[in-house]
C-alpha cells in the first residue's frame, strides 16, 4: 500500500511546485501518507478510495495555499471526498446520508417555494457530484480538506439557491432587500421625485452586480437567506467581525456606485444630489450601524 500511495503522491506534487518541500521530502513520508490513508478508510470503511486516488487528493490539499499543516487537515472529509470525486461504489449513498439534509436547509434559507426549494437540492447536487467541464473532476474534488466538508457543501448549495433564484423570483427579492437594507433605501418612504425613485432601484442592481462574487455572496447569504454574521462566518471559514466589515465595505462600494449612476444619469445640480445622498448616506449609516449592533 505505502508504494502505491507515495508514488501517486510524489507524481501529482510534482505539479504542485507550492507543496512544501518538508512534506514532500520528508523521510518518514510513507508512514505519514499510510497513517492518513489508514484514518480515512477507518471513519469510512465501506468505501474503498484507492491508494491512489487518496495519495493524489493528499498531495493537491498539501500544495494549497491555504494548506496550514498536516494536524489541519479534515482527513475524514478528504477522504469522503475523495470517494465522491472517484465516483466509489457507495460514495452517493454516503453523501445523501450525510449531506441531504444540509442541502435542502440551504435551499430552504434562500428559495420561498416547494418546486424551487427541489430543483435546487438537485441542481446542487449535480453540480457538486456531477462532472464539470471536459475532462475535469466532478466539482466535490475541490474540497482540499480545510475546515468541515458540511460548511463546504453548505456553501456550494447555497451559491446554486441563490443563482437559481436571480433567474426567477430571488433577483427581485434581492433588489428589493438590498434596497431598503443594504443601503437604507425605501422608495415608497423617500420624499424624492418620481424620476429620481426610478434611477435609484436600478442603480442599486447594478452596484450589487459590481460587487465581486464573494462579497455578492455574503450579501445574498444575508440578506435573502437571512443567515446571522455568525452563521456566514462559520461556513465561510472567517470571524463575523470579517463578515460585518465586508457588509459594511459592500454597502460603501453601493454607496459611491449610486452616487455616481444618479450623477451621472441624472443631470441635477450638485445641491440636489448632495441633498440626496445626504439622505441616502444617513439612512445607510443607520443600516450598518443596525448590522455591526448584532456581531
Amino acid at each position: 500500500m505505502r508504494e502505491n500511495i507515495v508514488r501517486a503522491f510524489q507524481e501529482q506534487a510534482t505539479s504542485a511546485p507550492v507543496l512544501g518541500r518538508d512534506v514532500a521530502a520528508t523521510s518518514d513520508l510513507p508512514d505519514l501518507l499510510a497513517s492518513l490513508y489508514t484514518r480515512g478508510r477507518a471513519a469510512y470503511p465501506k468505501l474503498a478510495v484507492s491508494e491512489q486516488a487518496f495519495g493524489r487528493c493528499l498531495a493537491r490539499a498539501m500544495a494549497a495555499p491555504s494548506f496550514q499543516g498536516v494536524d489541519t487537515l479534515a482527513v475524514a472529509d478528504l477522504y469522503l471526498s475523495c470517494a465522491c470525486a472517484e465516483n466509489v461504489r457507495g460514495a452517493p449513498a454516503a453523501f445523501e446520508t450525510r449531506f441531504a439534509k444540509i442541502i435542502r436547509r440551504a435551499a430552504s434559507r434562500v428559495l420561498p417555494t416547494r418546486d424551487e426549494r427541489e430543483e435546487a437540492e438537485q441542481r446542487a447536487r449535480q453540480e457538486i457530484l456531477g462532472p464539470g467541464l471536459a475532462g475535469v473532476a466532478p466539482r466535490i474534488g475541490e474540497y482540499l480538506g480545510q475546515g468541515p466538508l458540511d460548511a463546504w457543501i453548505s456553501v456550494a448549495a447555497i451559491r446554486v439557491a441563490i443563482s437559481l433564484g436571480r433567474s426567477e423570483s430571488a433577483e427581485r427579492r434581492l433588489r428589493e432587500k438590498a434596497l431598503a437594507e443594504a443601503t437604507g433605501i425605501d422608495p415608497e418612504r423617500l420624499n424624492l421625485k418620481e424620476e429620481v425613485r426610478r434611477e435609484i432601484e436600478p442603480a442599486v442592481a447594478a452596484a450589487i452586480a459590481k460587487l465581486a462574487s464573494r462579497d455578492r455572496l455574503i450579501m445574498g447569504l444575508f440578506l435573502v437567506s437571512g443567515m446571522t454574521l455568525q452563521e456566514i462566518g462559520k461556513s465561510l471559514g472567517i470571524t463575523h467581525q470579517a463578515v460585518s466589515k465586508q457588509l459594511a465595505k459592500s454597502r460603501d462600494q453601493i454607496l459611491n456606485d449610486i452616487r455616481a449612476t444618479v450623477a451621472e444619469r441624472l443631470r441635477i445640480s450638485t445641491d440636489e444630489l448632495m441633498s440626496i445622498m445626504r439622505l441616502v448616506a444617513s439612512q445607510l449609516d443607520g443600516s450598518v450601524s443596525q448590522v455591526l449592533g448584532k456581531s
